[in-house]
């Protein structure tokens, strides 16, 4: 058998292997949603003294998840995770988050006096109390699905809405209201976009293996 042919076969072979991933390649949907901003923190008239200028918040995102009928999800929360929501520039970073199910969660202050953190929610009630810049912030572990809202009881305007899923699969859009969400096993889902309004938009979509779905959630009712 001539060398040029065993190489024909090895070429082959490796192109074979190369193509074999591509076979169990999860899919994935992108897309675009209209980002409706938060309600109004506090009413007229809310003045709050700082020792600095309170900084703008970050640009309001949405939350994008997919969820499944029959409600089962892998658990992907690792047991050294833990994920950041600071205290910058008199604002909540990120104002808006999702954690899956069983995710701890703390909340440094970075700034040059006291906040506190608060939530009256029925999915997570805490209060940390108030504590400084060079204070650790106490580790709380959010294992039951739901919106919780955060507040500083010092300073009114700020807020954060953390979203917890029992669903792995969620991303965050950008501020334009655009979206990736990547690694998904094939399958049908309901598509869900978590609005800074606290709105919810959700829309059928099927995700096949290898390809990337493409959802407009805009005009979604």
């Amino acid at each position: 058998m001539s060398s040029s042919f065993h190489l024909w076969i090895v070429s082959g072979l490796f192109a074979y292997m190369a193509y074999l991933p591509c076979l169990h390649a999860e899919g994935s949907v992108e897309g675009r949603v209209i980002i409706e901003t938060m309600k109004p923190a506090t009413g007229p008239g809310y003045r709050v003294q700082t020792k600095n200028p309170i900084q703008s918040p970050d640009p309001q995102v949405a939350i994008l998840y997919l969820e499944k009928d029959d409600g089962s999800y892998p658990k992907k929360v690792r047991a050294d995770q833990v994920v950041h929501i600071s205290q910058r520039g008199y604002q909540f970073r990120p104002s808006v988050t999702a954690v899956q199910t069983g995710s701890r969660v703390i909340f440094p202050n970075e700034d040059d006096e006291f906040h506190n953190v608060l939530s009256y929610s029925r999915t997570k009630r805490f209060d940390l109390g108030r504590f400084r810049k060079d204070e650790n912030s106490p580790v709380l572990t959010f294992d039951k699905p739901g919106l919780v809202k955060i507040y500083c009881e010092i300073h009114k305007h700020m807020r954060n809405l953390l979203l917890v899923l029992d669903t792995p699969w969620f991303t965050l859009s950008d501020a334009q209201g655009h979206f990736v969400l990547n690694d998904v096993p094939a399958g049908n889902y309901w598509l869900k976009a978590f609005l800074p309004s606290e709105r919810i938009l959700q829309v059928r979509v099927s995700i096949t293996d290898g390809k990337k779905s493409a959802v407009d959630l805009a005009l979604a009712p």
